[in-house]
């Protein structure tokens, strides 16, 4: 499956963290890390128990996907 693809199939979400990550629990947006793990598996890492998203895995996906769209041009 092709980078744009797989990024298709990822659906923005809005969240809040829990107070022990975030006090002021700011709404913000982004991406279920449990999503993207189907997904995109190499992208997400488990630190302390907590699923984290690897921006610069996902970057590199978002270049990818750029070029594939340049080469149909």
């Amino acid at each position: 499956m092709s980078a744009l693809e797989k990024l298709k199939q990822l659906e923005p979400i809005q969240f809040r963290y829990n107070e022990e990550i975030d006090p002021s629990k700011t709404l913000r947006g982004g991406f279920s890390a449990q999503q993207v793990q189907q997904v995109i598996p190499e992208a997400v890492h488990e630190i302390g128990g907590v699923l984290r998203i690897d921006i610069n895995v996902l970057r590199n996906y978002l270049t990818l996907a750029r070029e594939e769209i340049l080469a149909k041009g």
